[in-house]
């Protein structure tokens, strides 16, 4: 913990140097609502899936029955929390095995989905008690190893392919899919689920380092654990760039024995002094930016 304690000094220190990009209000709102939600998934549907009267959803169960009997009490529904199109998974983007529409996001409180079996679903309503199942994908049951990528329902709905590697796929999404799927991750967070532990994995599925974003690349960053639980905060709007710079970092530096920890009184005063300047930093942009959003 003290470890850990260090490293966020380090990140807001890191916010300080690297600077903070702001946005005006409607920018934040439609990139993603602020949910209490954990994780975040990824993905891509089939192009005849998009369809406006039909309840797309994320369904989670206890047992396997739950789900391929359709025993809806035994169910939770997760819906889509937000869409973003793509110049790779759009239907005259790069993607041609069959014709897809963008990636859609699930954001799931990790506790209920972890052990359980879940599915990809599409209903004929989003009154769950009497809907019917149109679509769904095979039920798998939940492991954390299918987090951090990609994840797209084969054409004819009966299974998900999770893209991996130097060769996946998923390294080919648009940027707008990047700075939509930051937003599930913590700068500030050792967690491999939704913090800088997660770094590598994301880099190698969808080569975070090796692109070019511009000014208009923007990510909400939470730069407390406690932001989850909390509801993820109002978090700071920070340019994609700068958030996957200091997630590298925190990344390459969590291994190092050279760290100052919170018990070495002699680091100490230090510590505080660099972890006050980045945090005054950060809330005087944060205060800056929510002048700007009063114009």
């Amino acid at each position: 913990m003290k470890k850990y304690l260090a490293l966020c000094v380090t990140a807001s220190l890191l916010g300080g140097a690297f600077g903070v990009a702001t946005t005006n209000f409607s920018t934040i709102k439609t990139e993603a609502a602020i949910t209490s939600n954990d994780v975040r998934i990824a993905v891509v549907r089939p192009g005849f899936w998009d369809d406006s009267e039909a309840y797309q959803t994320l369904r989670i169960a206890p047992s396997e029955a739950d789900l391929t009997e359709n025993k809806v009490a035994n169910i939770t529904y997760i819906g889509i929390e937000s869409y973003t199109d793509d110049t790779y998974y759009d239907a005259d983007g790069g993607f041609t095995e069959y014709v897809t529409d963008g990636v859609v996001f699930y954001d799931v409180p990790l506790a209920s989905i972890t052990e359980k079996y879940f599915d990809l679903a599409r209903l004929s309503t989003t009154d769950t008690s009497t809907a019917e199942v149109w679509n769904k994908t095979s039920t798998e049951l939940f492991d954390s190893s299918m987090l951090h990528k990609i994840w797209r329902i084969f054409n004819d709905g009966n299974g998900v392919h999770r893209p991996e590697g130097m060769d996946a796929e998923s390294r080919s999404v648009s940027n707008g899919v990047i700075n939509s799927l930051l937003y599930g991750y913590m700068t500030c967070s050792d967690s491999a689920n939704n913090g800088y532990g997660a770094f590598n994995s994301l880099n190698t599925n969808f080569n975070l380092t090796g692109r070019t974003f511009s000014e208009t690349d923007t990510v909400l960053d939470f730069i407390n654990q406690s932001d989850y639980s909390m509801g993820r905060g109002a978090g700071v709007t920070v340019l994609t760039s700068n958030k996957i710079a200091m997630m590298q970092a925190m990344a390459n530096s969590s291994g190092m024995s050279t760290l100052p920890l919170l018990d070495d009184k002699k680091n100490l005063n230090t510590i505080l002094i660099v972890g006050l300047l980045g945090l005054t930093t950060i809330a005087g942009l944060y205060i800056s930016s929510k002048k700007k959003i009063k114009v």
